[in-house]
């Protein structure tokens, strides 16, 4: 039991590897989380990268145990050694193998209690690489079953495939959340546009995500390219970096429309450029719920998006921006026509996508429910 006046040793436990959606949202939650005098944060991480730079800059303690120099089996006893020693009261892991070792460590080690979240579904993969995560994701489920105390689940549909699997019990649904007031901070709209070197007199639509299969970024090119037949003054702008860059260009060389889209890579002024964006679209074929479209709908952006995942429970249809179905370019051509012949219901779904992600998805939202879940769990 915790008594009176005592701080909750937390400890988050990450794989770091990447920076995508679940890495930012777990920087926002903990920028959240450092609020609350009751708790006492520490992050370990299995990498060195983006994520561990942003959570330095937040004064979180960051402890790296690399999994690039070591095996698993070490970095489990440095991670059960380290959890003895702090005395931790509780672990929140966040994907396969962080919440493997995790939960192992937590066990080996008399950490009462370990919160996962699900951020999103698997990513399907073909060959030796679908072999591998369907191992992950066989011992996770071991793992959750026998040492995880709640799981948290990002979106409806991902609460409800865990509660089938896991039980209801154990599912708790967190929307992801975003800090409204630091996404507001963005540069001029002018300005941005002036970078991109874009004309004054053309329309930018434009998507953020990484260059992977899941994000189906061919059917956006799809999409541009027989949006430019009646057109001229579009403009596709692609910003995210992976993979299928390569791919990608070639889709659109061989569409003869690469003079009209701007691949930008990775970049840090990211809510820069959706606020430049006249229109945003989202085109993949899952999510849970993503970071890029609650801060396309704090910028206010009139929003094309696929309905699958989490986004339908965000954005609603003809209300706060047009929903379409996965992977069918005329759909996302329909919708980015209906706003492009209707500027007014563009300004009104994007004021109602502001006024909504304020009400139901701020970060403070998101990191007080996390907090009281970590109470509930010291209650019982």
């Amino acid at each position: 039991m915790i008594k009176e006046n005592q701080k909750l040793r937390i400890c988050h436990v990450a794989m770091g590897d990447l920076w995508a959606g679940a890495e930012v949202q777990l920087v926002v939650l903990i920028e959240v989380l450092l609020r609350f005098q009751e708790l006492d944060l520490t992050v370990v991480l299995f990498n060195e990268g983006r994520l561990a730079i942003e959570l330095q800059k937040l004064r979180v303690p960051v402890y790296i145990f690399p999994e690039t120099a070591q095996s698993s089996l070490k970095i489990l006893q440095q991670l059960t050694d380290y959890c003895r020693e702090r005395k931790f009261d509780l672990l929140h892991t966040h994907k396969y193998k962080d919440n493997i070792l995790g939960a192992m460590a937590a066990a080996r080690s008399g950490v009462p209690y370990v919160v996962r979240t699900v951020h999103g579904l698997s990513e399907p993969f073909k060959g030796l690489p679908s072999i591998r995560m369907r191992f992950y994701e066989f011992c996770d489920d071991v793992v959750i079953r026998t040492k995880v105390n709640r799981l948290i689940a990002v979106s409806s549909q991902i609460g409800h495939l865990l509660s089938q699997k896991f039980g209801s019990a154990s599912v708790v649904k967190i929307h992801n959340g975003i800090p409204i007031e630091h996404v507001q901070q963005a540069k001029p709209y002018e300005e941005v546009r002036k970078h991109l070197d874009v004309d004054k007199v053309e329309i930018i639509i434009g998507t953020v995500g990484r260059l992977t299969p899941v994000k189906a970024h061919e059917h956006f090119l799809t999409a541009a390219k027989q949006l430019l037949q009646s057109h001229k003054n579009l403009c596709f702008v692609i910003v995210g970096s992976g993979p299928r860059r390569r791919f990608l260009e070639e889709i659109a060389r061989k569409s003869d429309i690469s003079s009209k889209v701007r691949f930008l890579g990775h970049r840090d002024d990211t809510r820069d450029l959706i606020r430049a964006m006249d229109i945003f679209v989202l085109p993949s074929l899952h999510e849970g719920i993503p970071m890029v479209l609650l801060e396309a709908m704090a910028l206010a952006r009139p929003i094309v998006a696929s309905a699958v995942g989490g986004i339908p429970e965000v954005l609603t249809n003809q209300v706060h921006g047009l929903l379409v179905p996965p992977a069918k370019p005329d759909e996302i051509v329909g919708a980015c026509e209906a706003f492009l012949s209707d500027p007014l219901f563009m300004e009104k779904c994007g004021q109602a996508a502001l006024t909504r992600v304020k009400q139901e998805f701020s970060s403070e939202l998101m990191g007080a429910k996390v907090v009281t879940l970590y109470r509930q769990l010291f209650q019982e």
